[in-house]
């Protein structure tokens, strides 16, 4: 067996036989990794509240030849952000960022810079207890750290620039923007303030993006044309994206 010992975000955890929980969780060296906690249903004593969602911890585990599991042996917990998810705005969010980890990390990728991301954006929701500022932020750099990001500055068909001020649309079927010449009837729009907005969160910090005015209707347009570009790629729904919809 192979011993690792690594910085990790525990995804997901769900029962597994009698005792033992199967945990979901994205390795900084090793990246997406699953694997099997013997007796943390039975005994709390033994991992505690590290396997809780969202958990920043050093997982200790061994590789095993043949099996796609590894044993986890020890998980040490480094930061917990159960308590920001009693807010129930920051606890569907945190959900999302778990779905959205689980399904557009390959397994056993290292990807540093989504590593960084997530715990970023974990302890921005737990600071402000406000979701949407952040989640635009998370949705544009997973975007854009997957290679998804269409270009925003032109039309995806004719491929003609767009002005500063020009309205843009976007629709699911397509990878990229249309301009008004190219849209069709139902598309949905992107306003010039969004790509703006976009524009300036793949040039700044998270810090360097002001947190006044940030309520569910700022920058919609833009989470949700990037939304449709994961789920584009991963050819079916985020089931938490239509939960963040509900909140008002």
């Amino acid at each position: 067996m192979m011993v690792r010992d690594s910085e990790a975000i525990i995804l997901r955890t769900y029962p597994f036989q009698e005792a033992d929980k199967i945990v979901s969780f994205f390795s900084r060296e090793e990246g997406r990794t699953r694997g099997v906690a013997q007796n943390a249903r039975r005994s709390r004593k033994r991992f505690g509240a590290s396997l809780e969602l969202m958990s920043h911890v050093r997982i200790r585990y061994r590789e095993r030849p043949n099996r796609d599991l590894v044993r986890v042996d020890s998980c040490e917990l480094l930061d917990s952000f159960f308590d920001a998810q009693s807010n129930y705005d920051v606890a569907v969010a945190t959900s999302y960022l778990s779905e959205v980890c689980e399904r557009m990390l390959p397994e056993r990728e290292p990807n540093d810079p989504f590593f960084r991301l997530v715990l970023l954006v974990m302890e921005e929701l737990r600071r402000t207890g406000r979701i949407w500022r952040a989640l635009t932020y998370f949705d544009i750099w997973v975007v854009k750290l997957a290679g998804l990001l269409p270009s925003l500055s032109s039309c995806h068909r004719c491929r003609s620039e767009f002005a500063p001020a020009e309205t843009a649309w976007f629709r699911s079927e397509w990878n990229g923007l249309l301009c008004g010449a190219c849209k069709g009837e139902d598309d949905w729009v992107l306003h010039p303030a969004s790509r703006g907005i976009a524009r300036h969160m793949l040039t700044n910090s998270l810090a360097g993006i002001p947190e006044d005015d940030w309520d569910k209707k700022r920058a919609g347009d833009l989470r949700r044309f990037l939304g449709q570009q994961m789920e584009h790629h991963l050819e079916r729904k985020l089931i938490t994206r239509r939960q963040l919809e509900q909140i008002s």
